[in-house]
C-alpha cells in the first residue's frame, strides 16, 4: 500500500513538473510571439532613437570640449591683450580689444567692452560714458557687471560733465546708488562714487557721513581707506 501510494505520488510529482515545463515553453513562445511583432511594428524606431540618443551623446561631448577649449583660448586671448595694454601699448591693441567685445562668450565681451571704456575714460573721451550706458542698459549682462558699469558711468559723469550738466542727473545717481548698489556687490566703491556725488552736489554734511562710513569699516583697502581720510580733511578745511 505504502508503495502504491509513493509511486502515485512519484507519477503526480513529474506530471506537475512536465505541466510546468510545458507551461513556460507556451509563455515563452508567447513571449517570444510578441517580442516578434512589437519588433516588426517598432524596431526601425527603436533602432533610429537609439542611435540618435548615440549621436546625442557623442555630440554633446565634442561641443562640451570644443566650448571649454573656445573659453580658454578667449582667456588666454584677453589676458595677452589687458597685459599688453598695462604695459602701454594702448593704441595699437584698440583694434584687438574693439574685436574681442564681440565675441560669443559674453561676460569676455563686456569685460572687453568695459577695457575699451577705461581707454576712453584716460583719454578724456566723453563716449566713455555711452559705452559703460550701454553695458548697465543691457539686461542680458551678468548683474555684477552691470552694476560695475554703472558705478563707472556716474564717476565718469563726475568727471566729465559740468556742474549745470551734473545737477541734472545728480539726484538720479544719489537715488540709484543709495538704494540700489550701496548693499549690493560694490558696497565700498558705490559709497565713494555716492559721496563724490555729494561733493559734487555741495552736499558736505552727507558727503562726510559717508566717507566717515568708508573709512571706518574694517578691511577695506588701504588706498581706499586714506583717500576717504583725506577727502574728510579737505572737507573739514573747507567748512
Amino acid at each position: 500500500m505504502l508503495d502504491d501510494k509513493n509511486n502515485r505520488d512519484s507519477l503526480c510529482s513529474c506530471d506537475k513538473k512536465k505541466i510546468d515545463s510545458f507551461m513556460e515553453s507556451v509563455e515563452e513562445e508567447i513571449r517570444n510571439e510578441n517580442w516578434q511583432m512589437l519588433w516588426k511594428k517598432y524596431g526601425k524606431f527603436i533602432t533610429y532613437l537609439s542611435a540618435a540618443i548615440l549621436i546625442g551623446v557623442g555630440v554633446y561631448s565634442m561641443w562640451q570640449k570644443r566650448s571649454q577649449a573656445d573659453i580658454e583660448a578667449i582667456s588666454t586671448r584677453f589676458s595677452s591683450i589687458q597685459n599688453a595694454i598695462m604695459s602701454g601699448n594702448v593704441e595699437s591693441y584698440i583694434p584687438q580689444i574693439r574685436e574681442m567685445s564681440n565675441v560669443p562668450k559674453k561676460d569676455y565681451a563686456i569685460l572687453a567692452k568695459l577695457e575699451y571704456a577705461a581707454i576712453l575714460r584716460d583719454k578724456n573721451d566723453r563716449s566713455c560714458m555711452d559705452q559703460y550706458k550701454m553695458i548697465f542698459e543691457d539686461k542680458g549682462v551678468n548683474i555684477v557687471l552691470r552694476d560695475l558699469a554703472y558705478i563707472l558711468y556716474v564717476n565718469s559723469c563726475i568727471d566729465f560733465m559740468s556742474a549745470s550738466e551734473i545737477a541734472k542727473s545728480i539726484d538720479g545717481f544719489i537715488k540709484e546708488l543709495s538704494e540700489k548698489y550701496i548693499n549690493g556687490t560694490w558696497p565700498l566703491i558705490a559709497k565713494e562714487s555716492l559721496a563724490f556725488c555729494y561733493i559734487k552736489y555741495g552736499e558736505k554734511d552727507l558727503a562726510k557721513q559717508t566717507l566717515e562710513s568708508i573709512a571706518k569699516t574694517s578691511g577695506i583697502p588701504v588706498g581706499m581707506e586714506e583717500r576717504a581720510k583725506i577727502l574728510l580733511y579737505s572737507l573739514e578745511d573747507r567748512i
